[in-house]
């Protein structure tokens, strides 16, 4: 999860910043150094909201499953 988040990031940021730089007829070295670093920015910023999400996501599922088996185990008990 944390990988696709990056590179969807990623490329949103680079594509951007190429459409920017083709509005404002920038220089294609300027044009593609910008892109590469905002790529670079925002593919690591995607990459820890990916883990953070991630391990909220499997936090949430094994309290849930814990959960659920504990009162199954209690059920089971009283019969």
């Amino acid at each position: 999860m944390a990988r696709s988040y990056a590179a969807v990031m990623a490329l949103l940021g680079m594509l951007v910043t190429l459409l920017r730089g083709i509005k404002d007829g920038a220089g294609f070295d300027e044009t593609i150094t910008a892109s590469l670093a905002w790529m670079a920015l925002l593919g690591a910023i995607g990459m820890i909201v990916g883990t953070i999400a991630e391990s909220t996501i499997v936090e949430s599922v094994r309290a849930k499953i814990e959960t659920e088996l504990a009162s199954t185990h209690e059920a089971e008990a009283k019969s």
